[in-house]
């Protein structure tokens, strides 16, 4: 089970990461089992990747794991990361319903979380549910999020079920940030 904690880790990571981050800060995460990269493009400072299940693609899609990297001292603080994103999702959804942001340090990084629900896209008869998790690290900004597009809903009758919810929010506990040249910030073990 190990050897395949670290192929799916290493699977993820290594894509992502260039050989001068291996030294550096690394984000730790595992895809759900069976889903690829479906999208990467790096632009100036920022790499974006997007993963989903087998038999979905970047355009045609139900759920999403993108993963942005933006190199570079963070500039801004995770709230108002949390509070950019709710401008995005507003941007291009009829109401947009949005849980508190849950600020906290994790393994020795500024971090929070924040749910967003969209009950109606502007684009069609589609909403979204999205949950997103930001690190600060010292060497770039980290934007994780998790998401779910269907049918649209109405704002009082969420379409996932708890379980999901849980699982994301699962998924997301899992995700670290670390860096193997900092006592304050240990990578997990991979043995």
């Amino acid at each position: 089970m190990r050897k395949a904690f670290l192929a799916a880790l290493l699977a993820f990571v290594a894509p992502m990461a260039g050989a001068q981050q291996q030294a550096g800060e690394q984000l730790f995460l595992i895809p759900p089992q069976g889903w690829t990269i479906v999208y990467h493009d790096q632009k100036g400072a920022t790499d974006l990747t997007e993963l989903a299940p087998p038999g979905q693609s970047a355009k045609d899609w139900t759920e999403m794991l993108t993963v942005e990297m933006i190199q570079g001292k963070p500039t801004m603080d995770v709230q108002t990361i949390l509070g950019s994103r709710l401008d995005v999702i507003h941007k291009g959804c009829d109401d947009v319903g949005a849980g508190p942001p849950q600020l906290s340090a994790e393994n020795g990084y500024e971090s929070g979380v924040r749910a967003f629900a969209c009950p109606k896209t502007k684009q069609g008869d589609r909403g979204e549910i999205s949950l997103y998790k930001v690190f600060l690290g010292q060497d770039r900004t980290y934007v994780i999020s998790r998401a779910w597009s269907g049918k649209s809903y109405e704002k009082d009758k969420m379409p996932l079920p708890a379980s999901s919810t849980e699982e994301w929010l699962a998924f997301m506990s899992k995700v670290v940030l670390c860096d193997p040249r900092a006592r304050n910030h240990p990578c997990p073990s991979t043995k």
